[in-house]
């Protein structure tokens, strides 16, 4: 799969009723950072989720990843929210890095 896919993938998985399905796309020793917080418990951060949707709105590939401006809704405050997703990959295509923060 090339890096697009894998972000395709990774929001299909994101409103997944699965959870085991969503977190095996993580590399055991994946590094996520949402608005600023480190999460290392990557099942008690998605369960901690609200019932959202993703509206993608670009994908760019680069050397280890890709960017993704992503339109989030949601019932919470301030929805919709623009989001800029930052994804690593490892050699297996597992998310190693995911940078999630407010769009620019």
């Amino acid at each position: 799969m090339d890096t697009t896919e894998l972000v395709e993938q990774y929001f299909a998985l994101a409103v997944d009723d699965d959870p085991e399905r969503y977190l095996a796309q993580f590399a055991d020793d994946a590094e996520v950072v949402d608005d600023g917080q480190r999460r290392d418990d990557l099942r008690a951060w998605r369960r901690d989720v609200p019932a959202v949707t993703y509206g993608v709105e670009a994908v760019r590939p680069h050397a280890d990843g890709a960017d993704a401006d992503v339109l989030l809704a949601g019932d919470f405050p301030g929805s919709p929210v623009r989001l800029a997703f930052d994804f690593g990959f490892d050699a297996d295509g597992r998310i190693a890095r995911l940078g999630i923060a407010p769009a620019r």
